[in-house]
């Protein structure tokens, strides 16, 4: 199966097994953030993406692949 979307810019894994979060924290580190980014407005809620992976894990949905896309702008970055 192929996505529509192509990621030139991205660190993804995939397996034919749920991912570990070990897995994710090394290929989509991001996953794991703890705040939202300093450019976010005072109205911006943040919920943290590990969170809502979780949840829907106790539902019984599982990773077999994931994707983070890198920053193109070195001035962005951190």
């Amino acid at each position: 199966m192929r996505l529509a979307s192509r990621f030139g810019y991205a660190n993804q894994i995939r397996r034919d097994r749920p991912l570990t979060h070990e897995e994710l924290m090394h290929y989509v580190p991001g996953i794991f953030g703890e705040d939202k980014h300093t450019s976010r407005s005072q109205n911006y809620t943040y919920i943290p993406t590990i969170t809502v992976l979780e949840s829907l894990q106790r539902e019984g949905f599982q990773p077999f692949f994931a994707c983070q896309t890198r920053v193109r702008d070195p001035g962005r970055r951190g």
